[in-house]
């Protein structure tokens, strides 16, 4: 039986990765404090004690707006953190697997990025991100860099304290309508396919650089309409202005492709709302909604 070590164990997309590894593989999880990427030497501890085949890292930096005012810690994490656990993973003779972002891209096209396109980030959590995945694929060719974009399930994200669905219930509480930006269209990923799609890509053996993220495209404003009506709920959400005063830069389009998957058979990835759907209707995004409603 081959042993994983899941780095960033109770976030939100760690979290559905310790279920979907839990049957056939023995599975370790950390997270801080006993584990900090950025701390090479207590990541060579910790790992070398574990002894992994394989070490999936979801540590980030995450905050988009935050990152332009600490551009140090969003690289220590996102850059030296990233190349922290490949070179560790590479010395064990383990595979890494790291998540990127669709903000590697600047969003000036009209159709989803494939791997092969040339990213152009915006700002420097999108800079620092693509930093880290050109560090995890130089440190071994047996490395896996996975890139994907707007995750919601059943944990909410640690550094935010709710993902976007919660955010949406919250702000449609006891309204009638509501109002979200149409200027920003990705594919949201619900965590636990991306989970399922990151075992299948392992026990295929498969290496270098992938897109992973549901298939279609939406607007935040139309996913966030979408999670209403699946729920049942009346509220209308508009569109609303792009806000004059707001710096930091944004790219206007980061849907993704899932070229390579698509090329190897290997995609797993249903349509955005078929996965938005299930996980609403799943015991987990039930319970989350109570969580989060009271």
């Amino acid at each position: 039986m081959q042993h994983i070590a899941i780095i960033g164990a109770r976030g939100a997309l760690g979290s559905d990765l310790m279920k979907v590894f839990r049957h056939g593989w023995q599975v370790t999880g950390f997270d801080l404090p006993e584990l900090d990427v950025t701390n090479l030497n207590q990541l060579r501890r910790q790992l070398a004690a574990a002894r992994p085949d394989v070490v999936i890292n979801t540590a980030a930096y995450n905050l988009v707006r935050e990152a332009e005012t600490n551009r140090d810690a969003a690289f220590a994490v996102n850059d030296a953190g990233a190349a922290n656990v490949a070179n560790v993973a590479r010395d064990l003779g383990a595979v890494c697997v790291h998540y990127g972002t669709d903000y590697v891209f600047d969003g000036e096209t009209d159709h989803p990025y494939a791997e092969t396109d040339a990213p152009r980030p915006l700002n420097v959590y999108g800079a620092s991100k693509l930093a880290g995945e050109q560090r995890v694929l130089a440190a071994s060719p047996r490395h896996l860099v996975l890139r994907t974009t707007g995750l919601y399930g059943e944990t909410p994200t640690l550094t935010k304290g709710a993902n976007f669905v919660q955010i949406v219930w919250k702000m449609a509480r006891g309204k009638q309508e509501i109002a979200l930006s149409d200027r920003e269209t990705c594919s949201p990923t619900w965590t636990l396919e991306l989970a399922r799609q990151t075992r299948v890509l392992l026990e295929a053996g498969a290496d270098g650089l992938f897109h992973a993220v549901q298939e279609g495209t939406c607007t935040w404003r139309e996913f966030a309409q979408a999670i209403l009506d699946i729920g049942g709920n009346a509220v209308v959400v508009k569109p609303k202005p792009s806000e004059a005063d707001d710096t930091l830069k944004r790219p206007r389009y980061t849907a993704l492709a899932n070229a390579r998957l698509h090329a190897l058979d290997l995609n797993r990835m249903s349509h955005w709302r078929t996965a938005l759907e299930t996980f609403l209707k799943s015991e987990g995004g039930r319970q989350l909604r109570e969580r989060t409603l009271g």
